[in-house]
């Protein structure tokens, strides 16, 4: 079995026009797509549909962000926050893929009383991977057309804040523009001189 030329068949992409991140206090990130504590959230879809046996290569790419906002009180950081995510591809409900990110403060703050000054960490995370399973499920199923749906999402989140000498902090999660590509890669058989049953992955 050799995979051929690529073609892109089908993509789903979410991008905002987003205001640029500010340089002056308060320092809250521009996202949108608010994450939550212990959460799951699906950030786009694919669904795909083979008549022939294919490979997927799929293609995802997330903006994302933490903000850490001290206490209104007069404090000094501690220890920093962090947040934790994991970007996980699933075909079918089944993860197949999956990366995993830590934003962690990059700056200790004093507050002064009565003023929030928030700090933002900024992170991309990018995804790829090779899916070969329609090509088993096609020689498996006697070649009837394969329905294939792969969603992207953030998941296990850990949002940690940080500790202060008074009052209490926060922290949050977003995530900003997504985009998550699929491209069917067309497979075929090749016979071996030898034995005839060589398999052979060609991208």
């Amino acid at each position: 079995m050799k995979f051929g030329e690529i073609k892109r068949i089908v993509f789903d992409e979410s991008n905002q026009t987003l205001p640029p991140p500010p340089i002056t206090a308060p320092l809250i990130s521009p996202f949108t797509i608010n994450l939550s504590n212990g959460g799951t959230t699906n950030l786009a879809a694919v669904t795909l549909t083979a008549k022939c046996p294919v490979g997927v290569l799929l293609n995802a790419v997330v903006n994302w962000s933490s903000t850490f906002t001290p206490p209104s009180t007069t404090a000094t950081l501690v220890v920093p926050g962090f947040a934790d995510v994991t970007f996980e591809i699933l075909r079918n409900g089944v993860v197949i893929y999956r990366v995993a990110q830590t934003a962690i403060q990059n700056a200790f703050f004093t507050q002064p009383v009565g003023t929030t000054t928030s700090l933002t960490t900024y992170q991309i995370a990018a995804l790829l991977h090779f899916d070969t399973t329609s090509v088993v499920q096609h020689f498996c199923n006697q070649g009837a057309p394969q329905i294939n749906v792969y969603t992207l999402r953030a998941t296990n989140i850990l949002l940690v804040a940080p500790q202060v000498s008074a009052g209490t902090a926060v922290t949050t999660a977003a995530v900003g523009a997504v985009t998550f590509i699929a491209e069917k890669i067309k497979a075929c058989r090749t016979a071996s001189p030898v034995t005839n049953s060589d398999v052979f992955f060609n991208i």
